[in-house]
């Protein structure tokens, strides 16, 4: 059930997710980065040439093709769309080639999960991007993305639990922000999302906003698989909120 949801996404639309959906012949391995804010790292660090530049310890065979993000995010519109430049560092650089906004996720926000449980300009949007990401190191790429503005707790439990989803890999970074939640429910669901690879920081312990999820959504509880370290890379490099490990769920 992965196309399955990237045509639920889609709805009704004609434009250039569909279009692309229709076309695409190869699996579709799924990145959901919930907190996503405005990081774009996962492209980089989750793709294939940057795999064979720093191999990890056990082999990696599964790699991202489609990334969706999904942050509840309570202020203006996302900046990073008022210009097709999301990041320029003179090194890497990432910018949207295309954009299409698809139908509206309208989701429950939670003034126990969320600081800020108010209608915004970005509240219930739900876009699809084309990245390109051009790296010195690297070369070029581009991945194709959703990213949907709602509270990641309503959009886990109700989307991707109820339909089965097959998320290959799950990224678990500086999750929360200025939120009430550490997303420690994230552990919960990462066999039932069918996740490969486990991509986090660590940061995660029982919250007031984690407590408040279990309340209201109960499918988020659940048994947390055994894992496997395959690589780390230091904090600095992505999170500056501790060492990010790369995890193989058992």
């Amino acid at each position: 059930m992965s196309k399955e949801l990237l045509y639920h996404l889609n709805g009704n639309k004609n434009g250039i997710l569909k279009e692309y959906l229709d076309s695409i012949k190869e699996p579709l391995n799924i990145a959901w980065y919930p907190s996503a804010g405005e990081d774009f790292r996962p492209m980089f660090y989750l793709s294939h040439k940057y795999s064979e530049i720093n191999p990890a310890s056990t082999l990696e065979t599964i790699f991202p093709n489609f990334f969706i993000y999904s942050d509840y995010f309570p202020w203006p519109p996302f900046s990073s769309l008022t210009t097709p430049t999301i990041y320029n560092d003179g090194r890497t650089k990432v910018e949207w080639l295309d954009a299409e906004e698809l139908p509206r996720l309208d989701l429950p926000l939670d003034s126990d999960i969320v600081n800020f449980p108010y209608q915004n300009l970005a509240t219930g949007k739900v876009l699809f991007l084309k990245i390109k990401i051009t790296s010195n190191r690297l070369g070029e790429f581009q991945y194709p993305l959703i990213y949907a503005f709602v509270e990641n707790e309503s959009f886990c439990s109700k989307i991707l639990l109820p339909m089965n989803c097959r998320i290959s890999h799950i990224i678990h970074v500086r999750y929360g922000g200025i939120g009430k939640s550490s997303g420690v429910w994230v552990l919960n669901v990462l066999k039932r999302l069918n996740c490969k690879i486990f991509i986090t920081d660590g940061h995660y312990y029982l919250e007031s906003g984690d407590k408040a999820a279990y309340e209201k959504y109960k499918n988020l509880k659940g048994k947390r698989p055994e894992m496997d370290v395959i690589r780390t890379i230091r904090s600095e490099q992505w999170s500056d909120h501790g060492d990010v490990t790369w995890n193989i769920v058992k």
